[in-house]
Order: C-alpha cells, then sequence, then structure tokens
C-alpha cells in the first residue's frame, strides 16, 4: 500500500512557485543568511573571494526548479552589510557565475568534438567493414563489427542522451551567469 501511495502522490511545484517565487514573470529567490561567510567561503583570499558551496547548493538547486522562462532575483535578507561587502557579494556571485558558464562552454566545446570523432569513426569503421568484410575471415570480420557498434553506440547516446544533458547544463550555467542579486 505505501509503495503504491508514494508512486501516486502527486507534487504542486507549480503551485508553490507561483505562490512564494513568482511575481511579475520574475523568479525571486529568497536567501537568509547570518554573515558574509554564508555566502562568501571563509576559504578564499580578499580580492579573489569565491562562493561558498552550500550556498552554491541551495541556490542551484532552486534555480533548477524554476521554468526557463523567469529570469532569476536572489533576494538576500540578513544582517545590514556595508557597500563594500554587498560589492564584493554581487561581483563573487557574477564571477562564479562567469566561470561556471565558460567551464560549461568549454565542457560542451568538448563534448562536440568528441561526437564529430565518433562520427568520422562510425564512418570510416562502416566503410572498412564494407570494403574489408567481403575479404575478411570470420574473426577479423568480428572485429570491425565490434568496433563499428563501439563507435555507433556512442554516437547515438550522444545524439539521443547526452545532447539534452549538455542543453541543460549549458542552460543552467546561463541562468546563474545572468542572475540579479538585490
Amino acid at each position: 500500500n505505501n509503495k503504491k501511495r508514494f508512486l501516486n502522490k502527486k507534487s504542486f511545484l507549480n503551485y508553490r512557485l507561483n505562490k512564494e517565487v513568482l511575481r511579475d514573470e520574475v523568479a525571486y529567490i529568497p536567501c537568509h543568511v547570518e554573515n558574509m561567510e554564508d555566502i562568501i567561503s571563509k576559504y578564499s583570499v580578499r580580492g579573489n573571494e569565491s562562493l561558498n558551496s552550500e550556498f552554491v547548493d541551495y541556490f542551484t538547486d532552486f534555480v533548477e526548479c524554476i521554468p526557463i522562462k523567469y529570469p532569476i532575483v536572489l533576494k538576500i535578507y540578513g544582517p545590514k552589510f556595508t557597500e563594500e561587502e554587498k560589492k564584493i557579494i554581487v561581483d563573487t556571485i557574477a564571477l562564479d557565475g562567469d566561470y561556471n558558464l565558460g567551464r560549461t562552454i568549454q565542457e560542451n566545446r568538448h563534448h562536440r568534438l568528441v561526437f564529430v570523432e565518433m562520427v568520422v569513426a562510425t564512418v570510416i569503421s562502416g566503410i572498412l567493414l564494407a570494403i574489408l568484410g567481403k575479404y575478411l575471415e570470420a574473426v577479423p570480420q568480428e572485429f570491425f563489427y565490434v568496433i563499428f557498434w563501439l563507435f555507433a553506440d556512442a554516437l547515438v547516446s550522444y545524439i539521443f542522451i547526452e545532447r539534452w544533458d549538455h542543453r541543460n547544463e549549458r542552460s543552467v550555467a546561463g541562468r546563474l551567469a545572468s542572475v540579479k542579486v538585490e
């Protein structure tokens, strides 16, 4: 009974987002902090700040729940920060977002390069199989079949599965890089 009840459990995420987060076609993510170290990592050096990983996890998890059509504003609640602290927080969030976006773009380029290599390898191994398959005995021919299907499997996996994951990662990274902070 519990298993069936858990499988049939409904989520009201859209209702909660509309009620708690979305206003005037903008998503406002609330974040309560006690001090600067809740946002800025205590291990970072002044002038080269980085975000606290727990803060990043909270923020990223929240962003992934919000439909992509809404711009995001991070509303930080907590103590009164000085103007210098506010500037450090805003700049660090922007720089970390840009860094994450750049890293994601690099990874996506690498995956596209691997995709192109898989296409070339699949075509070459297919041609070799078609040309040499007639002249080879069963065992060497099987080797070319294995090579062909290895490349073809990686190619199909990328086209139908991984490509969408990479596109989603790029979208999330772009959203994080363009967040506004209040």
